[in-house]
Formats: C-alpha cells, structure tokens, sequence
C-alpha cells in the first residue's frame, strides 16, 4: 500500500513538473523527451500530443514502478531501454517539439 501511493504522488509531481516545463506548447519540450520518450515519439510522428500519448505518459511510472517492485532484475533493463527511448526521441527532427 505504501509503495502504490509513493508512485502515484511520483506520478503526479513528475508529470506537473513537465507540463508545467512545456508551457503550454511555447516552453522547453526536452524534459518531456527524457522522462516520457515513448509518449513524445508517438507525439513527434503524429506532430501533436493526443490521448494515445498523455495515457502512456500517465501509466508509464506507475507501470516502472511495477516492475521494478514485483522484478527488481529487470531494473537496469528498463533503465536501458528508457535511455535509450529518450535518446532517440532527444533526436528525432521535429520544428514541433524543438527545446
């Protein structure tokens, strides 16, 4: 019960931060890159942030948190396969999502 409300709250403050750091589309989109890579690749190639993204964006911690709890050999796993999610979205082209 304590982990499940620990990764919620990481959940919530996590994705206010980068909302908060997008700005409403006119501030810094490279936050979002790193921390949810998978939801701003879907956003880079449909060149908009739609529902698709915001629920991946929304699950993703929790599913980390998850995996990690029920699998801790899967941890550097996961890390790996984010890093290197965030460096090939942190690369893609877009005018969209620049910053």
């Amino acid at each position: 019960m304590k982990k499940t409300i620990v990764i919620a709250l990481t959940t919530v403050l996590i994705l206010t931060f980068v909302v908060l750091s997008m700005g409403g589309g006119h501030g810094f989109f490279w936050p979002a890159k790193v921390v949810y890579p998978y939801s701003m690749i879907i956003s880079v190639m449909n060149n908009q942030i739609g529902i698709l993204a915001i629920i991946i964006a929304v699950v993703q911690i929790p599913i980390y948190g998850i995996l990690m709890t029920k699998k801790p050999k899967w941890t550097m796993i996961i890390l790996g396969i984010h890093i290197v999610s965030a460096i090939i979205c942190l690369n893609l082209p877009t005018d969209t999502f620049s910053g």
